[in-house]
Formats: C-alpha cells, structure tokens, sequence
C-alpha cells in the first residue's frame, strides 16, 4: 500500500535536491583546478579529466534547464526561455491532452457505465448523521421557501389555479363524497340535534314570542270576519279568555317539549324523516338542477372573478406562520412527518429493484447528456486558470513541480560528463598513447 509523504518531508527532499545540484558542480571545478599541477600523472590526469567533464557536461545541462524556463543569466541567447516564449502552444498542447486525450467524452462515458449511484445512495444515507444532514439541509430550504412566499400572489395564484382545474361538477361529486362519509358515520344524527337544539334556544327568544303573539292577533282578526265573530271575540278578550300571551307561552312550551323529543329520541318519527331527506338530497346533489345553478353561480363568484383569492389570504398567511415556526422547534411536526417519509422510502428503494435501475438509468443518462453538451468547457476552463497566471507565476508553478527532477538531471550531467571524461582519458592513455 501506497502511503502519502509528508509534507515537510518533500519540502525537505526538494532542497536537497536543489542544493545537490550547485554544489557537485563546485566541488568538479574545485577538483578540476586541484588536480590541474598532476594533470601529467595517471592518477592526478584521471581526476583532472573527470572534473573537466564533469564540469562541462553539469554546466551544459545547467545551460539547458534555465533555457527551459528563462535567459540565462539574463542574456536574450536565441532559443531560450522557451516555456515563456512559448506559451501560447504549451497551453493549447495542456487543452488537447486534457480534453482529447485524457478527457474525451467517450472515456468519461465508460467510466460512468460503471457507476451503481443507487447503492452509492444507500450507503451514504444508511449513516444516521448522513440522514439527519439531509433533514437539516430539507429543513433551511424549507424555511427559506416560506419566507420568500408573497401570500397575496400565492392566494391569486391559487385561485387561478383553482378555476382551471375545479368544476361545478367536482364541487359537486366532493360535497356528495363528504356527505355520504358523514352519513354513513352518523353525523346527520348529530347535525339534527344540533339544529333541534338550535332550534329550542331560538323558540325561548322574547322576539319570537313577540312574533307569535302578533300572528295570534292577526288569526283572531282574520276569524271575526263577521258581527257575530266579532262580538264573541271581543267578548273573549274582555274576561281574559282569549290572552294571546298566554296562548303564545302554550305554544312555545308545546314546541319546545316535542323539539326536545326529537332531540333526544333516536327512534322519533322526525329523525326518520330527516335520514330518508339526507340520504336523498346527497344522491341527488349532481341531478339536481336547482343545486347545480347554486353551486356554478358560487364557483364563478368565487374562483372565476377572484373574490377567493381575498378569503385564501389570511388562512395561507396563518398557515404560513405555523409551518415557519414549527420548522423552528426542536420537535418539528414537519421535520418528524419527513423523517418518518424518508426511512419509509429508503426502505422501500432499498428492496426495489426496479426503481434502482430507474434512477442509475436516469443519474447516467442525465449526466451523458451533459458531457455531450458541455465538453468543450473542459478545455475553456484549463484555458482560463492558465489565463490567470502570468508567466512568472506559470514558470514558478511548474518548476515547483518539476523542479526536484530537473536538478537532479544537472546532477546527472555531471556524472555522466565526468565519467566520459575519464573513459576518453582512459582509452587516450593505454589504447591510443
């Protein structure tokens, strides 16, 4: 197993490196003007020639190296600098093995054949802290998606909404649905108390009373159409026979005790009635013509000229509110309705097949449209970090990198040179003397 270096340990590397270099070119011009008075002797001449070579070749490559990246020692020789001078090739070379041989669409594409982004997608969300991220990052965005509601635009916009997609006979169909579910739940059995109830209270009101007492006169009125009738009725009304407060309590009290029979008797012949007019009024809401022209004539009020927009404002506003502060407790209603959501889907993902091919099938061909459309950009974008350095800045960058390796080709020369240099030495004195 590969194991990665330091960084201090490179660091350290490189100047030794460096300093390598300078210093086995010294130590060859030291030894080539030491040995220079025993040139004469076999041994001092073998010396001398290794350090003349050594000297020649070390300072060669030094030669070579600099004119890589500038003029040595400053002079504008002819075929220096080259990287500079250059550049404008160097950076179209990096685009084309970047981008056309690296790079190219169809390498990408066959890496990406080999990608199972569904079980890179369990994995990473079987982690808890994984999931709680992804709850966390849902949560902000949530958040910051209700904040930036305008609750008249989204009341407007419901409401149009609303008025492309729901018709009188939706309204209708909905209302029947709701109905029959109450029925059958016996929530008509309770509406009816309710109303019988209601309806008492009503019954005890002074102005009702008033209203009865006055209907009272205008039937005794109505009776003495006639002298006879007449004088019986005034009659009547002198001893106090006819009292028509007293015949308005009787009738209060006699409504009110069978209104409280209805109410508390089940089996009341009243509730039968009411059943059997529920049942029916339901089943036929959406033939009913009557019902029909109430229902449209409400729904192109409300939805078609937008007075809705005006009543959704305030419960999508309350609503709103709710939704921004519940996201803002510990114990989100919301963000425990999601948790609970998101365990339930992986769950379910993680032993559906099918929707895993789905999604990988997606993933990959999602991203080979991408590649296909913007593989270009590669090259446009290592054209633009190169664009961003001045060739100072590039040349720095480069022997950084390179730099280690380049001095230890100095180093080399000065070998090499030096060991030529004793061959040719050699061969001069035992071959040809």
């Amino acid at each position: 197993m590969l194991v990665k270096q330091p960084r201090w340990m490179y660091i350290h590397r490189m100047k030794q490196s460096r300093v390598l270099a300078p210093v086995s070119l010294i130590a060859a011009l030291v030894l080539f003007a030491a040995t220079l008075p025993f040139r004469d002797i076999f041994a001092g001449g073998l010396l001398h020639a290794f350090a003349e070579a050594a000297m020649i070749g070390g300072l060669a490559d030094w030669f070579a190296v600099v004119a890589l990246f500038h003029h040595p020692l400053g002079l504008p020789i002819p075929h220096t600098g080259i990287l500079p001078r250059h550049r404008a090739k160097l950076t179209s070379g990096i685009i084309d093995m970047v981008q056309n041989r690296w790079l190219t669409k169809d390498t990408i594409l066959e890496r990406i054949v080999g990608w199972n982004v569904s079980a890179l997608l369990l994995s990473t969300l079987d982690n808890a802290e994984n999931r709680e991220r992804l709850l966390r990052l849902l949560r902000g965005a949530l958040g910051a998606l209700l904040r930036d509601i305008d609750e008249k635009h989204f009341s407007e916009r419901l409401t149009q909404l609303l008025a492309r997609n729901v018709h009188t006979d939706d309204i209708l169909r909905w209302t029947g649905a709701v109905g029959s579910r109450g029925v059958e739940q016996g929530l008509h059995g309770t509406l009816f108390a309710y109303g019988i109830g209601k309806g008492g209270e009503w019954l005890n009101t002074p102005e009702i009373r008033k209203v009865i007492v006055r209907h009272l006169h205008d039937i005794a009125e109505q009776y003495a159409s006639n002298p006879v009738r007449r004088i019986g009725k005034w009659m009547a009304e002198s001893v106090n026979a006819l009292n028509y407060d007293d015949l308005a309590e009787a009738i209060v009290r006699t409504l009110g005790e069978e209104l409280v029979r209805m109410r508390d008797d089940e089996a009341h012949p009243a509730r039968e009635d009411f059943d059997r007019w529920m049942r029916g009024t339901i089943e036929g809401l959406q033939t009913n013509q009557e019902v029909r022209t109430v229902v449209e004539q409400w729904r192109t009020d409300m939805l078609d000229n937008g007075r809705a927009s005006e009543l959704l404002r305030q419960p999508v506003e309350r609503l709103r509110a709710w939704l921004i502060g519940d996201l803002e407790k510990e114990d989100s209603v919301i963000m425990q309705q999601l948790r609970a959501a998101m365990e339930k889907a992986l769950q379910g993902f993680a032993t559906n097949e099918e929707s895993q091919r789905q999604l990988d099938h997606w993933v990959k061909e999602k991203i080979a449209t991408i590649v296909e459309q913007h593989h270009g950009e590669i090259g446009d974008m290592v054209k633009h970090n190169l664009e961003k350095l001045d060739d100072e800045e590039l040349v720095r960058q480069i022997e950084e990198k390179v730099g280690d390796d380049l001095q230890f080709i100095r180093l080399n020369g000065a070998i090499v040179g030096g060991l030529v240099g004793t061959g040719i030495f050699l061969l001069k004195y035992f071959v040809f003397p």
